[in-house]
């Protein structure tokens, strides 16, 4: 995880006391508690030759096997001017070895150890002094204050590393105290969109991700609507998992669908299906949506320092589920209300396109091919379903209008062409005043304008008329000449195309036609074909 610091970066006071001796011209080997020599001085030539002699190996061995893991007092006399400092390694309360350090004397040149180690190591005993005498200034006395002061050494760094343990450590906890307070904002601030289930559970896999160490995270639905409105049966997965999409698909519904109890969290090592040979361990938390399963977060491949499944990295992931649970229960509420709504807008433009039997249906194929265009035209899906909801109410001013103008057979005087004209505006007063259809607006009010500036209500032209009119405009036209009218029979399709081709940049936008062009219309006529059933039901 970004920022987060390792155990492992602390100083070990063993190591800087090693270093420190080393730089003191002391020599230093590192013995675990039984005395076998774990490392050995890094000195070149002679000296190196000599202090790496076996005679040397063996004294210090001996005299660590003696003491049995005890902590010296004082320097241990292994020879007549030469004196071993053992410094015990304690390390969690234990006893992981001691570090020996050297101090020479110029008495140690008259003694039977360092004629013993010049002849294991075929060395010149002149020459060998000579090298050793500037390294030899100690005595009894100066041994003893240099070991005194490895003991304070030892201590203070053992303070300064628990003192850095203890910074890291809380350094670690402010770190994930952010990481999880930012990530629950970022999701408290996204539930505020309910209409996009799928960008928010994205929105929550990628910021999760990115506070965790795992390789690759996944969010799996149950296959019912209820539980899981918009997203049942889904599954989202951000990271990089050591395998294909298509296979770790399979492995985590393998993996939900053996769960003994799927409302607990469980951590599990060695499972079938993952690679490689079964994966790290995973994690899959339950997501509860009233006390109800309703899908279930997983985590996998973890890396990092501690690659073991940690209390931070599940108490993200059950503050991220709960989250989830309650922005379910949002989304179910807003497609309620979402259903209850646009039920409304369709029962208010059925009941007027109840009022001219010729245009059953009119509003929802507007709508219908309304969205399709803005679809194709490569606009968001939010505008698409502003879009199609304006195509809904574009007609829902003709509740103005007179029924016997609606549905006079033969050509309209002035006068009751003039009353149609009206229907935009009447439709724009009576929805201005519902705050959910603020957006809606202009597709109602400028439906009529043309792209030339001689349609109506305001006479509007080319991009002055606002995108969403124009959409409209073109369907409704199309469904207009598509469709049977007290006037006329509804025209033929080839014919209908050809006169949209033909009033491009007249009446329509032209950028909108070619687009148009590429709709598929067999929805639209099926729909059509339903509402013919439905006239000749009623005419009989």
């Amino acid at each position: 995880m970004s920022g987060h610091r390792c155990q492992g970066d602390s100083p070990d006071p063993y190591a800087m006391l090693a270093e420190r001796c080393d730089r003191m011209d002391l020599a230093v080997w590192r013995c675990n508690p039984a005395g076998v020599v774990l490392g050995e001085p890094r000195d070149e030539g002679l000296r190196g030759l000599w202090l790496n002699a076996n005679p040397i190996r063996k004294a210090i061995c001996r005299a660590i096997a003696e003491i049995a893991g005890q902590t010296p007092s004082e320097p241990i006399d292994l020879a007549p001017g030469c004196w071993m400092l053992a410094m015990p390694e304690i390390r969690r309360k234990r006893l992981g070895g001691y570090i020996v350090a050297l101090a020479l004397g110029p008495d140690l040149f008259d003694s039977e150890l360092f004629r013993d180690a010049c002849r294991s190591a075929q060395l010149d005993p002149a020459a060998t002094r000579r090298c050793l005498r500037a390294s030899a200034p100690f005595d009894k006395a100066t041994a003893r204050r240099v070991f005194d002061m490895m003991r304070w050494m030892v201590n203070d760094l053992q303070a300064i590393g628990d003192l850095d343990e203890t910074v890291s450590g809380f350094t670690d906890q402010l770190g994930n105290a952010y990481e999880t307070i930012d990530l629950l904002y970022a999701l408290g601030h996204s539930m505020n969109e309910p209409n996009e289930p799928a960008q928010f559970i994205e929105t929550a896999l990628t910021r999760l991700h990115e506070a965790m160490d795992f390789a690759w995270l996944s969010a799996l639905f149950v296959d019912d609507p209820a539980r899981a409105p918009l997203v049942h049966d889904r599954l989202f997965t951000v990271g990089t998992p050591l395998m294909t999409e298509d296979a770790l698909e399979q492995a985590i519904r393998s993996l939900v669908a053996r769960l003994d109890d799927p409302s607990m969290r469980v951590i599990l090592s060695d499972v079938e299906g993952f690679e490689p040979d079964g994966g790290p361990q995973v994690v899959a938390q339950p997501i509860l949506r009233k006390g109800t399963v309703a899908g279930f977060l997983l985590a996998g491949d973890k890396g990092g320092s501690d690659p073991q499944v940690s209390s931070y990295d599940t108490h993200l992931l059950e503050a991220t589920s709960g989250y989830i649970g309650p922005f379910l229960e949002n989304v179910a509420l807003y497609e309620t209300q979402q259903q209850m709504f646009l039920g409304t807008l369709r029962a208010l433009s059925s009941a007027i396109d109840a009022k001219d039997p010729y245009t059953c249906g009119h509003s929802e194929r507007v709508a219908m091919l309304s969205a399709r265009l803005a679809r194709e035209m490569g606009l968001p899906e939010d505008q698409v379903e502003r879009i199609h909801i304006a195509g809904v109410v574009h007609d829902v001013g003709k509740i103005g209008v007179p029924e016997a103008i609606l549905c006079k057979k033969g050509r309209l005087t002035d006068e009751e062409f003039d009353a149609i004209k009206q229907h935009p505006g009447i439709g724009y007063n009576i929805i201005k005043e519902i705050p959910m259809l603020g957006d809606v607006l202009p597709g109602v009010l400028y439906h009529h304008e043309r792209w030339d500036g001689r349609g109506y209500p305001q006479g509007l032209a080319g991009e002055d008329i606002p995108l969403m009119a124009r959409i409209i405009g073109i369907c409704d036209t199309f469904d207009a000449m598509s469709s049977n009218r007290s006037y006329r029979p509804a025209l033929k399709r080839e014919d209908v195309l050809a006169e949209i081709h033909r009033c491009a940049g007249s009446q329509f936008d032209p950028s909108l036609v070619e687009p148009f062009m590429r709709i598929d219309l067999s929805e639209y006529d099926e729909m059509v074909a339903r509402s013919h059933a439905q006239e000749q039901k009623r005419a009989a």
